[in-house]
């Protein structure tokens, strides 16, 4: 890994114009890890731009320095295009592929679309390679990237609450705390910040919960209408699949939001099940224990019929 670090690096400083992007729909390791090296790179010299393709962006990471630079008009001038946290180059949002391509993720699923890949499926998040990317190359890091990066990690990890939690993590949140992190106002900003939409759009969603699989399996619906009706945006249903996780009987949450495309599933487990193996039959990724997709359907039910035949087969049913 170090190598590869090393090659992108050398990459990125022969590089004159850059473009940063990151999935769409973005989350805050998405976010937090492209903006990141904006003020790195800035301070390199370097023409950099920060692209994201979906439009509004998720206004619960607002506080990110920087984040006012985000655009969502590619630039038609570069010669490097780094992308983050992003599985498969379709979901970059862009048609034309770049001159040249680093990749950084770590997604087990991702599909190696860079020029060069730098994936590290054990990192707890893509905000981990990329501190690793600097910190094997000596780049210092202040305290505006130190932000971006400590909250894509944050977030990413359920505040430290997953499994890929463990020392190193500890470390990396420690050395950008160092760096200049105040836990307490990216806590604040991340969790105190609360929307009377997404509290009404919880209220709705909470009353379709189905449960299956003996208790085992949960679903959860967001439609259209429910949307409207309570004012919510889409970032307003990114906590609700792990809320329904926790209920106590729980290995696998499915929240099902209905979208132009279809039905967009997002899974989460708790303890074995590997959901990204359905996710992957559907078309989308993710991580053992947290996956998603787009399905071509509009019946709740339907999809729901479908993810359950699914599901027994990796939920552990007593006989």
């Amino acid at each position: 890994m170090k190598e590869l670090f090393k090659k992108a690096w050398e990459k990125i400083k022969n590089s004159d114009n850059i473009v940063l992007i990151a999935h769409i729909n973005p989350d805050g390791d998405a976010l937090g890890s492209s903006l990141s090296l904006y003020p790195i790179l800035k301070k390199m010299k370097k023409d950099v731009k920060v692209f994201n393709a979906s439009k509004p962006l998720p206004q619960y990471l607002d506080f990110l320095p920087n984040f006012e630079k985000i655009t969502n008009q590619i630039p038609k001038k570069m010669d490097l295009m780094i992308s983050f946290d992003c599985g498969s180059f379709d979901r970059l949002g862009i048609e034309e592929k770049p001159p040249f391509l680093i990749n950084i993720d770590h997604h087990i699923s991702n599909t190696n679309y860079g020029d060069i890949n730098i994936i590290d499926p054990k990192a707890a998040s893509s905000s981990q390679v990329v501190y690793n990317l600097l910190k094997t190359n000596d780049v210092k890091i202040e305290k505006d990237s130190a932000i971006c990066l400590y909250t894509a990690l944050v977030t990413d990890t359920g505040s430290f609450q997953y499994e890929s939690v463990n020392e190193k993590v500890f470390e990396f949140a420690a050395d950008m705390v160092r760096c200049g992190v105040k836990p307490d106002f990216v806590a604040k900003m991340l969790f105190q910040r609360d929307r009377l939409s997404r509290l009404r759009l919880l209220a709705k969603a909470y009353d379709t919960i189905e449960l299956c699989c003996e208790g085992k399996v949960a679903f959860v619906e967001v439609t259209k209408e429910m949307m409207e009706i309570t004012g919510a945006i889409k970032e307003d249903t990114d906590t609700i699949v792990n809320s329904i996780r926790a209920i106590a009987s729980v290995e696998v949450a499915c929240l099902l939001r209905e979208e132009d495309k279809g039905i967009k599933i997002s899974l989460r487990s708790k303890n074995y099940a590997d959901v990204s193996e359905i996710a992957v039959k559907y078309g989308g990724g993710g991580h053992i224990k947290a996956a998603g997709a787009t399905i071509n359907e509009f019946d709740f039910e339907k999809v729901k019929n479908m993810l359950k035949e699914d599901l027994k087969k990796i939920i552990k049913v007593e006989k």
